[in-house]
């Protein structure tokens, strides 16, 4: 103000000095309105880091910012990689279905010629039993099934075994599972 005297009665010292108190307030005020501006950048930028806010919500500031760039280019490669897998994944549904179509339409003319002889209950379970034992046959020659016979001398059981499977009540079968087992009990 000049001076080390205050003059508290004249105007125009209390009107300058009143201006001076205003523009120290206003500097003071957009001190902290600028540094608030940059703190919540900085607090949208680790959001946006940490995944809490998307990329999208970016501010224009923050647009041209390397960081962000760089996300840009990888998100638009990521796209591109998962519309291509998605796009193999969709042909092979498409062409999956073609195929089950085709079985379909095999099946629907099969069922279309069985339907014009018309079998019988009976009839119809014969046929199936002949196709089981087909079945049995084919997996017999190429050594994936036993015959009754081989299956027989396969599974072995002890006398003892075979009557406890023959016995009716409860005392019996406790006493030859004893017999059999041992007394020892869990």
């Amino acid at each position: 103000m000049g001076s080390n005297l205050v003059r508290l009665t004249d105007k125009t010292y209390m009107t300058e000095l009143e201006e001076r108190i205003r523009a120290v307030n206003e500097e003071n005020l957009n001190k902290r309105i600028s540094s608030r501006v940059l703190d919540e950048m900085e607090r949208l930028k680790r959001l946006i880091l940490v995944g809490k806010t998307p990329l999208k919500e970016c501010p224009p500031e923050l647009y041209h910012h390397p960081v962000f760039v760089f996300w840009r280019m990888v998100n638009k490669e990521v796209a591109k990689a998962s519309k291509k897998r998605a796009d193999a994944y969709y042909r092979k549904l498409k062409a999956s279905q073609r195929f089950d179509q085709t079985i379909d339409e095999e099946a629907e003319t099969e069922t279309v010629s069985e339907e014009g002889e018309q079998l019988t209950p009976e009839q119809l379970l014969a046929k199936c039993a002949e196709e089981l034992e087909e079945l049995k046959q084919t997996d017999i020659e190429k050594g994936v099934r036993f015959t009754d016979e081989q299956f027989a001398v396969l599974k072995y059981e002890t006398n003892d075994v075979k009557t406890l499977k023959n016995l009716t009540t409860v005392e019996e079968l406790y006493a030859l599972a004893d017999k059999i087992i041992g007394t020892k009990r869990l």
